[in-house]
């Protein structure tokens, strides 16, 4: 008997029992390839050890194709998987690309800005006038920040809490003024921030700031603290400003609080040489070349322009009777009256001792004369006080009127002292032109 022949079924069942459907169909044309060897070649199949080993082998090759197709999945798994990851790899380098794009944009911007900043900080630095960096900062501001307005807040020196100045800056076109504060949360800021320093942002959303300083604030502005040395002087304050720009803002306000404090300084040299400390009137030299300046002026355009001389009557009486600290409290006095009875465009100064020269531009003789007659007037009628005495001071004026009366300033000074000599000779307390003497 062929017991080989038994396998077959044998095989049959394990194949529906452990591979299913598919393997049961293989199975089938299994036997049928069987049954058609065992026709074609019987002496083949009555070879067991042949039969059982070609039986093995079929048997075993649904195994293996069950194998080869696990393994084609999992291989095309890998493949989906690597495929997910080399995509989120390539969308996470597009992303990084893309950051760093914008950093590189941002870069761009700041050093642009930076290379601004610094040169309007280095043409900054080259002023001396207070008047000139306010107009400078008009202008260059809103070159380097985006603002809604801006102020420059001035304290009063050598004193409490005192806000001595405010000015817009935020409007070249309406040119340099003083203005006021445009919400009273900003003053009360600057209030308890005196007299400390620093630089401060303000937004709507910080809430941690508008308890410490109890503001309610309504538009983001950046503050920042102008020092000389280890004195506040003033504010700097952005209405509207961008908190990215906060930084760059310190910056510069670090920069402006050191030109301001060398603008201060040399406006103070130059106010101690070109003003008299007693009376505050300009010096003999500043007043001397004003009027070199103001006489040229007065040639270009065809204008007229006269000079007075003002000399104390018998100052050396005062002197004698009330000591020398009296006589500096009437140099003093009268320094004020003249500002109070001239115009702001006339100017006055100490010419040496007890005179003094004016100069009132764009005026002819008969308008110069009623000027002349209010000084001396004035003078007279002023109640001078010492050690709880009153006493009288009264002025001698001589007055030269270009061009009627001279060319050339020398000429003008020394008929207006021509003018002053008969003054004096007259009975003193009067007022006498060139034109009346000569």
């Amino acid at each position: 008997m062929n017991w080989g022949v038994l396998l077959i079924p044998l095989f049959f069942i394990l194949n529906f029992l452990i591979r299913g459907k598919k393997i049961f169909l293989l199975t089938i044309l299994t036997i049928l390839l069987f049954g058609f060897m065992e026709f074609v070649s019987g002496k083949m199949m009555h070879n067991r050890v042949t039969f059982l080993s070609i039986s093995l082998v079929l048997f075993s090759s649904p195994f293996l194709v069950s194998g080869f197709e696990k393994m084609a999945h999992t291989l095309s798994q890998e493949v989906e998987e690597k495929l997910t990851r080399l995509n989120s790899s390539c969308r996470e380098i597009e992303r990084k690309l893309g950051e760093m794009n914008k950093t590189l944009a941002r870069l761009e911007k700041d050093n642009f800005n930076m290379h601004t900043l610094y040169e309007i900080t280095k043409a900054m630095s080259q002023i001396l006038s207070f008047t000139e960096l306010c107009i400078f900062l008009q202008n260059n501001l809103r070159k380097n920040f985006s603002f809604l307005q801006s102020f420059l807040i001035l304290l009063r020196p050598n004193t409490v809490f005192i806000i001595d100045k405010i000015y817009n800056l935020s409007s070249p076109a309406e040119g340099l003024k003083e203005s006021f504060l445009p919400q009273k949360e900003y003053y009360k800021v600057i209030e308890k921030i005196y007299p400390g320093g620093g630089y401060f942002y303000f937004s709507p959303e910080d809430k941690e700031l508008k308890q410490i300083y109890n503001v309610e604030v309504k538009i983001p502005f950046a503050l920042s603290a102008l020092m000389a040395g280890d004195r506040l002087i003033g504010f700097l304050l952005l209405e509207g400003l961008l908190r990215e720009d906060f930084s760059r803002f310190s910056l510069f306000s670090t920069q402006l609080s050191l030109v301001l404090r060398k603008v201060t300084l040399y406006e103070t040299i130059e106010r101690l040489a070109t003003t008299d400390s007693l009376t505050g009137l300009y010096v003999r030299k500043k007043i001397m070349g004003l009027f070199e300046e103001e006489l040229s002026r007065a040639k270009r355009h065809n204008l007229s322009l006269t000079f007075l001389m003002l000399d104390i009557d018998h100052f050396k009486k005062c002197n004698d009777l009330y000591g020398h600290l009296t006589g500096d409290y009437v140099l003093r006095e009268l320094a004020r009256l003249l500002k109070i009875n001239l115009r702001e465009i006339d100017l006055v100064g100490r010419y040496g001792g007890e005179e003094f020269s004016i100069l009132l531009l764009n005026t002819k003789q008969a308008e110069a004369k009623i000027v002349a007659e209010r000084i001396r007037e004035a003078i007279a009628s002023y109640p001078f006080k010492t050690y709880g005495e009153e006493f009288q001071i009264t002025v001698s004026l001589g007055g030269a009127v270009f061009p009627e009366d001279g060319d050339s300033a020398i000429e003008l000074i020394a008929n207006a002292d021509k003018a002053l000599y008969s003054a004096k000779n007259r009975g003193r307390n009067c007022v006498l032109f060139y034109g009346e003497i000569k």
